[in-house]
């Protein structure tokens, strides 16, 4: 990949060619909730940003991510050489999303790996660090009803770039698992 092709990503993320991972990532995120559905700064000027026009935008801020994230991964990866892998064996691959089953720790490890800290996921989310850490630690007995944990799963998977009804799917199966056995004892 040429530097062009880096500079030309960087400019359509809004970045200076010096951002970091997470200034990538962060912004990766922000162009995506803005051109993505019906977004209120988009609103007053619908004419000019049709759906297809929208769909567009999307597509390069996400070619851009993509390219910028492999490269800078890259020089991370090459800067660590020789050392033990960043990844732990059961970290998943965010390669192989299909194949990953969601559960709070999961989710913890896809977040740390996005360069996500906690304290990131409530200034964008509003979700309390102490409830963030309850569900990546699958602590059942302290989250809230169904209802609220749903709609927390779905917050958290798409501020992650993962398929909300998935995240919900499986961590919620492992919830029920959790509530049953508890009835049963």
């Amino acid at each position: 990949m040429t530097r062009t092709d880096l500079r030309k990503s960087y400019e359509i993320l809004e970045l200076p060619d010096s951002a970091s991972l997470r200034e990538v990532q962060n912004a990766y995120l922000r162009l995506r909730k803005l051109y993505a559905g019906s977004s209120v700064a988009l609103a007053p000027l619908e004419e000019e940003f049709s759906e297809n026009t929208r769909r567009k935008i999307l597509q390069q801020v996400e070619d851009a991510y993509d390219k910028l994230r492999s490269a800078l991964n890259g020089e991370r990866t090459n800067a660590k050489a020789g050392g033990a892998g960043e990844r732990g064996d059961t970290v998943p691959e965010l390669d192989r999303l299909e194949e990953i089953v969601y559960s709070g720790p999961v989710l913890r490890k896809i977040r740390e790996r996005v360069n996500l800290n906690e304290n990131a996921v409530f200034q964008e989310l509003k979700i309390r660090t102490e409830l963030l850490r309850a569900l990546e630690e699958e602590r059942f007995e302290v989250l809230p009803q169904v209802v609220y944990l749903k709609g927390h799963l779905q917050s958290i998977a798409r501020l992650l770039g993962l398929q909300p009804d998935r995240v919900v799917e499986d961590y919620l199966r492992r919830y029920r698992d959790w509530k049953d056995d508890r009835g049963k004892e």
